[in-house]
């Protein structure tokens, strides 16, 4: 017992010092904490009521700016209206028609453009002679409007007479019977939207924009061209303007800087209004004193933690490194054992690592005898040895690279085996399985001592990749194959000669910048498909995107 005592003392010194130091620490935070939380609770407070203050300011210029525009589309609407009341009586005085809309463009500010069609799609009365006879009945929004019972607006389209952006309100009016009589466009004039818009932003750093149903920016003030005219409908803040009628959002704008925005929907349209006001400005005094003030809390903080860790470090910390870097050295395999590092509570530990890294070494080496199998069975075709085609795309994508800048000509052979499903039929698959080995010995033989590279690349068919060999290399090489196969005499009743042969497709390039490796292939499948077409057991070779037979049976 008196034993027992004597070894439970130095074990609890250890855990003393560091609850120690844990204390002091603790000590030290809930002296200097709340004292920091507090101003900085009430700094952030007076952020909180200049942002609750801008979000008022920024709503109110959002109202007005909706009442200075809805004046103009207001403008538009009635216009709309009293043109599609008498659109019937319009059509048949055409001349009468087009004196009557061009005084109107004329006269109301807000519209750039009024024209009236036919229930066909023809447009019989404009304001300019180029939108006369154009037919709309192809036009998806004229196939919209003619269905809708009200008026239709549509998104930002390339207008056909003007070819500029524009964008129209619709109507299509209807006779007793409810059929339609004619549609009614009257298109909007962003312009002077644009000027209405640069008379709400009567404030430094405020943005005001019209925005689509579509996401479409039709207005911004101050412009921004790449903002302009452009459809967003994925940015976060088309999603927040689209999801309500109004409301007030903290997000990204459209190019992309921070705002506090409020919106307001046109009521019966799908145009919002959009006033951002720039929150940098007005917050960023107080950002700084935030800053300012959490700094240099942290900085007196930070000294009583200093003072409070150097007493701990020759103590705690710098046993626990040296424990530490002495594992790291096993764990890299730098040593097979920890170094003893005087202090008696790790002495478990250090025969733990010690015993971990004997077991560890060893299954390494049995993972690196996996692995190393595990690769070549990933690059190795199970059937015949060969390469697979996971390794020859690899293989023919690095060799292109390297053929190209060097400028020498890369040649594929591809080859399928002639009436290979009629030899399975009659002898079985694992006939057909030694007849393709067959084939891949004689493959392997004929490439042996040469940089080519043979594999399987699917099935029967087979590949080969001659690097600095022209068509000529390509020909001979498939020629001597073909040639050791029919020697092999693998009988094949169901095949015309009576034995097993293989067709040959061969294209070869000297690869460009703008060449594509995928041609290269395709163009020696494309040999191969003509070989197997004209007769099998040849040779075909293209040559300037032509086939020619290089070899026959005869």
């Amino acid at each position: 017992m008196v034993e027992g005592s004597s070894l439970e003392a130095p074990s609890v010194e250890v855990p003393r010092r560091s609850s120690l130091r844990l204390r002091i620490l603790f000590l030290i935070f809930i002296v200097a904490l709340p004292l920091s939380a507090e101003r900085m609770l009430a700094l952030l407070s007076d952020r909180r009521e200049l942002i609750v203050g801008v979000e008022d300011d920024v709503r109110d210029l959002t109202r007005r700016a909706t009442l200075a525009q809805s004046e103009g589309v207001t403008r538009a609407r009635t216009v709309l209206d009293v043109v599609s009341r008498n659109a019937a009586h319009l059509l048949q005085e055409p001349a009468a028609c087009v004196r009557f809309v061009t005084r109107l463009v004329n006269e109301v500010a807000g519209i750039q453009g009024i024209f009236i069609a036919s229930p066909e799609g023809d447009v019989r009365c404009a304001h300019v002679a180029l939108a006369m006879g154009v037919d709309l009945s192809d036009r998806p929004y004229f196939q919209e409007a003619m269905r809708s019972e009200d008026i239709y607006m549509t998104d930002m389209l390339v207008s056909r007479v003007s070819g500029r952006n524009s964008v129209f309100l619709l109507r299509a009016e209807r006779g007793a019977g409810g059929e339609p009589v004619a549609l009614v466009g009257v298109v909007l004039d962003l312009q002077w939207l644009s000027r209405i818009a640069a008379g709400s932003a009567v404030e430094s750093g405020v943005v005001v924009e019209v925005v689509g149903e579509g996401g479409t920016v039709l207005v911004r003030y101050p412009a921004l061209s790449e903002v302009v005219e452009h459809r967003f409908p994925d940015h976060p803040l088309t999603r927040a303007v689209l999801a309500a009628d109004e409301g007030v959002v903290t997000l990204p704008g459209f190019d992309g800087k921070s705002r506090v925005h409020a919106f307001s929907r046109f009521p019966g349209l799908g145009l919002r209004v959009v006033v951002g006001s720039d929150t940098d400005r007005v917050l960023a005094p107080i950002d700084r004193k935030i800053l300012t003030t959490a700094a240099a809390h942290f900085v007196a903080l930070a000294c009583f933690l200093l003072l409070s860790w150097v007493a701990a470090e020759q103590m705690v910390i710098a046993p626990i490194a040296r424990l530490t870097r002495a594992v790291s050295a096993v764990g890299r395999g730098e040593t097979q054992r920890v170094k003893d590092i005087g202090v008696r509570e790790f002495t478990p530990l250090v025969r733990a690592v010690d015993d971990m890294a004997q077991r560890l070494s060893q299954r390494n080496s049995e993972l690196r005898t996996i692995n190393g199998r595990l690769a070549s069975l990933a690059r190795t075709d199970g059937l015949t040895g060969l390469a697979n085609r996971r390794t020859f795309d690899v293989q023919f994508s690095q060799d292109w690279v390297r053929a190209r800048t060097e400028g020498i000509p890369l040649t594929l052979v591809m080859l399928d085996v002639d009436h290979f499903k009629a030899f399975n039929d009659t002898f079985g698959h694992m006939a057909g399985d030694e007849a393709l080995r067959s084939v891949a010995r004689i493959l392997a033989a004929a490439t042996a001592g040469t940089s080519h590279l043979v594999a399987r690349y699917g099935g029967e068919e087979f590949i080969v990749l001659i690097i600095g060999g022209d068509a000529r290399a390509g020909i001979a090489f498939a020629e001597d194959v073909r040639r050791l196969l029919v020697d092999l005499a693998i009988s094949h009743p169901g095949a015309p000669r009576r034995r097993l042969t293989a067709s040959f497709g061969i294209a070869s390039t000297v690869p460009t910048p703008e060449g594509n490796p995928d041609a290269l292939v395709a163009a020696s499948d494309a040999a191969l498909y003509e070989a197997k077409r004209t007769g099998r057991d040849r040779v075909v070779v293209q040559v300037n995107g032509t086939h020619e037979e290089r070899s026959h049976p005869g």
